[in-house]
């Protein structure tokens, strides 16, 4: 059975730029004696993201390497590593893991940020054990090319071709 999701994306020809919201919950440190643990949401609005759908090469890839030879470096150092978790649909960026999707991205731009604690505002700074991402060292890469996997539940709306999608309607078949 297709997906909803799938079927949005099929359309997609080559590499298409999207916008994307989402609503996801932080994994903070300190595990559960971490008082905020499971209580904090991370809202993104706005994001400017690039989906592939990789007929016939890595996007990813190719984006890395164009970008090393800007930089003057040896693109041909250069690998992409397995998937560590998931399996990518053929032709559409979306990763399978244990019966859930994912959309999976190259993340351009990354919006407008906020936080919430229990449904209420939180600085960032006030929250405890949320650690920044670390970034991406693609072969000594300045300028690195960020993926991002995005379980479909956390998007919150997707805008595609001129058209947007909330999370409803991409869960539904």
């Amino acid at each position: 059975m297709t997906s909803k999701l799938e079927q949005v994306l099929s359309t997609v020809n080559g590499g298409t730029f999207i916008s994307m919201d989402t609503s996801t919950t932080p994994i903070l440190t300190g595990g559960q004696k971490n008082p905020m643990q499971g209580r904090i949401r991370k809202h993104n609005t706005g994001a400017s993201i690039m989906v592939f759908q990789n007929k016939n090469s890595s996007a990813y890839e190719n984006m890395v390497k164009r970008r090393l030879e800007t930089e003057g470096k040896n693109p041909s150092l250069f690998t992409v590593k397995p998937r560590k978790w998931g399996t990518r649909i053929p032709n559409l960026p979306i990763v399978e893991h244990k019966g859930e999707q994912y959309l999976e991205v190259i993340y351009l731009k990354s919006g407008r940020t906020a936080y919430t604690l229990d449904g209420n505002p939180i600085d960032k700074e006030s929250i405890e054990g949320l650690k920044d991402s670390p970034k991406p060292s693609q072969g000594g890469l300045n300028d690195s090319v960020t993926i991002r996997t995005f379980k479909v539940g956390s998007i919150t709306r997707l805008k595609v071709g001129g058209k947007e999608y909330n999370t409803v309607d991409l869960l539904t078949d």
